[in-house]
């Protein structure tokens, strides 16, 4: 058997197997750890675009653990959506982890640091499962272990603040897990298995009867959750902002990212789009509750006077943008929350960065306190503009890209008033990212602040930020070379 057969797994365990020597490299070596977290990174997006091209040949790369033959053996399944989620994931992650090696001394104890890195990459390892898990129950373990060691990277800096945000987040994401579980043992009752393709057959030979609806209802309940979907989003705000930088960029970035993306998996591959058009009141619901979530997230945006709080609330409303396109059952629309779910991980990951850097070199979090910043900051000041530019939606950013396909999926739908909705939460976010970008350019420091003993953020910092808000302009220039393998993937949702 090829080598390059088991890369398919080799993706998920490599940051695993570090995560493990991190404590032993910790007590001899403690300069390796960041170059072996790097490496296991730079490993793990190195075998995930090696495996691209057999992706795009065949539809998806399937992997039998202990070659035992699913539905009875644990199967591995990779297919485009599934490898554009875990390339993002490595990018941001590596991206996040080079720019930690400068920043996250000044958040968390000197002892932590280990334990830090080691949790880091159990978070992202979990994440490429999720991803490349072919049953629903391994699935669920994945996000599970991604959802504990979040709380336990929230509550790191070891203060109240956080210690109390992780709690509050636990609160949340508990009950959330107990739900997710309680639907799979659901739909284990009525088909007797957890393979996804396998319970997409069984579950159309039996029928959408009342329990596999109502596991439908509890699944779709509980990942709202972990995605901070409004109303239920009431634990991101403060794990999110108080959270040291880094993390705040993974969990906004890509971490909500993986409640949506659980919804994608279900809706389309276990329960099939025919499911979503028979439960038309519930995709009819979710669609609005989303809607609900652009305004009101953008509106606290608006409001806010923390500038990570701020980048949070943010989030929120783009979680609204992404669950518009899975609830409107259309080609374009989801064409058009896949890119979104990459242009937000991207730009979402920057400003959290450049907060960070903000905070970093100066201290200040206060969006009163920015009045000036690009006078002592111009770099890091300049990133968080491009990256706004993405937020807000304007070309040739892939923001604007993947707004034109939700728009455009709308209009398909015949639902002007969503269109409407997507071009008046881009209204809002140039409001609040604008707001931002006035203070730091065109009004003068607050007395005191920005003396010239304040400077520019770290080389190593203000390019990680770079690196993510360059590319937030490049997927929209070279969006033609995505989007029709990103259509093809989808499209084969919608085949009845």
């Amino acid at each position: 058997m090829a080598l390059s057969h088991h890369f398919v797994i080799y993706v998920v365990i490599t940051p695993l197997l570090v995560a493990l020597l991190i404590p032993i490299v910790n007590r001899w070596k403690k300069n390796w750890i960041i170059p072996l977290t790097s490496l296991a990174l730079v490993i793990s997006l190195t075998l995930s675009i090696l495996l691209l091209p057999n992706v795009l040949a065949s539809g998806y790369l399937s992997y039998h653990m202990g070659s035992w033959e699913p539905p009875f053996g644990i199967e591995v399944r990779i297919d485009f959506l599934g490898l554009f989620m875990m390339i993002l994931i490595l990018i941001v992650t590596l991206v996040v982890a080079v720019y930690s090696r400068r920043q996250i001394s000044s958040e968390i104890e000197d002892g932590k640091t280990a334990t830090y890195y080691a949790l880091y990459l159990i978070f992202s390892a979990s994440m490429l499962g999720f991803c490349a898990a072919g049953d629903i129950f391994n699935m669920f373990v994945f996000f599970e272990l991604t959802a504990v060691t979040s709380y336990a990277l929230v509550a790191i800096p070891g203060t109240g603040r956080a210690i109390k945000a992780s709690i509050k987040y636990l609160l949340m994401g508990a009950p959330a897990s107990i739900l997710i579980l309680f639907a799979i043992g659901l739909l284990y009752s009525v088909t007797g298995t957890l393979n996804m393709a396998d319970l997409a057959d069984k579950i159309t030979s039996l029928g959408y009867g009342p329990v596999v609806i109502a596991s439908y209802v509890i699944f779709i309940t509980g990942f709202a959750v972990k995605a901070a979907l409004f109303p239920l989003h009431i634990w991101l705000p403060d794990a999110h902002s108080i959270a040291p930088s880094p993390i705040s960029a993974l969990l906004s970035g890509l971490f909500v990212k993986m409640g949506v993306f659980g919804v994608i998996r279900l809706v389309h591959s276990v329960y099939s789009t025919n499911l979503s058009f028979d439960l038309g009141v519930i995709s009819g619901f979710l669609t609005w509750v989303a809607v609900a979530a652009v305004i009101y997230g953008s509106i606290m945006a608006i409001m806010q006077r923390d500038l990570k709080m701020m980048i949070a609330y943010s989030t929120v409303a783009h979680v609204g943008y992404i669950l518009i396109g899975i609830g409107l059952t259309d080609v374009r629309a989801l064409m058009g929350s896949m890119y979104h779910i990459m242009d937000h991980g991207l730009a979402k990951a920057c400003f959290f960065l450049c907060a960070g850097s903000i905070i970093y070199q100066s201290g200040y979090r206060k969006i009163d306190d920015l009045k000036g910043a690009s006078r002592q900051m111009p770099l890091t000041c300049a990133a968080f503009a491009l990256a706004s530019l993405s937020i807000i939606g304007v070309p040739p950013t892939a923001g604007f890209i993947s707004k034109w396909y939700l728009v455009w999926g709308s209009l398909n739908a015949d639902n002007v008033i969503l269109g409407v909705v997507i071009l008046l939460g881009s209204v809002m976010a140039a409001i609040y990212c604008f707001r931002i970008l006035y203070y730091m350019y065109f009004l003068p420091p607050l007395k005191g602040n920005w003396q010239d003993t304040v400077g520019e953020a770290p080389a190593l910092m203000v390019g990680t930020s770079w690196i993510l808000a360059i590319a937030t302009l490049v997927l929209g220039i070279v969006a033609s070379l995505i989007l029709p393998n990103l259509q093809k993937a989808i499209e084969v949702f919608y085949i009845s």
